[in-house]
């Protein structure tokens, strides 16, 4: 990680008062809020979709944590890596897998993370981490692969991480990307309790943490088009659910066929072609409990446990 990828606040030592006083104010209150379901909202809506062949979705409990609005800035915008790991733990505790025990109190607050992070420093996790940032604790600065690997090592849960850079005279890096996504997803031998079509199948898979240059997201799932086009499946954590989605949140109202409601897909789709900008992408993955990430060998990618690893699978 650059400093450049530490975000504006690369330099700061410690935020203004206020926005940290704000932020633990209303952090928990947030994470409560934070809706689950909605995985499986967008598996239904989907399934309205003749164009869509098959579809992949992951855990349906996983929360979308979104961004905080502070005084209608986008200051929440700074923190997309501590809620894609917030989006994380919600799988982690709601499937009660290995390591839902560090999280008895409920998913861990911005200011919580900044601790087990520093504290896995300490401890010889991804210590790199430190060097390269200087710090983190009590700042804006941005995390990314490194932090959040260090943070689940340092809890022994265990999880994989992947590089995919472009290949001179071969495959792109969000090729690979998809490759692997598809391959993690419809490999699984875990099928939800939850309805599942021939074309939409629910999973009880963990999400993907994604690390794009300077921002980060979580992949819940994956569809691929009849065209043979595929889209990966986001929680986006620089938006909310709109109204509308939290409205669908009513199952009975999600399979309403009156309900011009497809259109809701939209903002959690990202096309391969998308995700085109800059050379690298890393996703990392959590393999945790009966659930276990399965090796991605045919995706042309480069491993490595070091802290330039760009994607991670749970």
């Amino acid at each position: 990680m650059e400093k450049r990828d530490l975000g504006r606040y690369a330099y700061e030592n410690k935020m203004p008062d206020w926005l940290y006083c704000l932020l633990e104010d209303e952090g928990k209150q947030h994470l409560e809020d934070a809706p689950s379901g909605i995985s499986d909202v967008l598996g239904k809506l989907i399934d309205q979709d003749r164009d869509v062949e098959t579809a992949y979705i992951c855990h349906f409990a996983v929360r979308y944590v979104g961004k905080i609005k502070v005084k209608g800035k986008n200051e929440g915008n700074n923190f997309c890596g501590y809620h894609n790991i917030q989006m994380l733990v919600s799988y982690i505790n709601a499937a009660e897998v290995q390591g839902s025990e560090n999280f008895a109190n409920g998913i861990p607050t911005i200011w919580e993370i900044q601790n087990i992070i520093e504290e896995a420093w300490d401890h010889g996790f991804n210590e790199s981490g430190r060097l390269q940032t200087g710090g983190i604790k009590g700042t804006r600065k941005h995390i990314g692969t490194p932090e959040a690997q260090a943070l689940f090592g340092s809890l022994k849960i265990p999880c994989k991480a992947d590089r995919f850079q472009d290949i001179k005279g071969g495959a792109k890096a969000y090729e690979q990307l998809l490759d692997s996504v598809e391959y993690y997803f419809s490999n699984s031998i875990t099928t939800s309790h939850l309805r599942t079509s021939p074309r939409v199948q629910n999973t009880e898979l963990p999400p993907i943490y994604l690390q794009r240059p300077r921002h980060s997201m979580t992949v819940v799932g994956i569809e691929k088009r009849k065209n043979g086009s595929r889209s990966l499946l986001v929680f986006d954590p620089a938006y909310n659910p709109s109204k509308e989605m939290l409205k669908m949140l009513n199952l009975a109202s999600a399979t309403n066929s009156d309900t011009p409601s497809i259109s809701l897909i939209k903002p959690y789709r990202r096309r391969g072609s998308g995700f085109s900008v800059g050379p690298d992408l890393q996703a990392s993955s959590h393999k945790s409990g009966p659930i276990l990430m399965p090796a991605i060998e045919e995706a042309p990618t480069v491993r490595t446990s070091s802290c330039n690893v760009i994607s991670t699978y749970f």
